[in-house]
């Protein structure tokens, strides 16, 4: 049992010296196409137009229906 624990002591003490002599490769760039960014920015204010638009509207009729 001594063993199996100084072994895995010695193990787990030479893993930061491991990790460093790992290569960090940094992330790929991504290249992003404003065209996407343009079309949903329009649609999503578009949509909460709409949305305010539908509900001006509803409340419009409830007020017309209550006189």
């Amino acid at each position: 049992m001594k063993k199996i624990v100084s072994g895995l002591m010695l193990f787990l003490l030479a893993l930061p010296a491991l990790a460093e002599d790992a290569a960090v490769l940094p992330p790929p760039q991504v290249e992003a196409n404003p065209m996407g960014l343009i079309l949903f920015a329009l649609v999503f204010v578009g949509m909460i137009g709409g949305f305010a638009a539908y509900i001006w509207v509803k409340e419009r009729a409830k007020k017309d229906a209550d006189k």
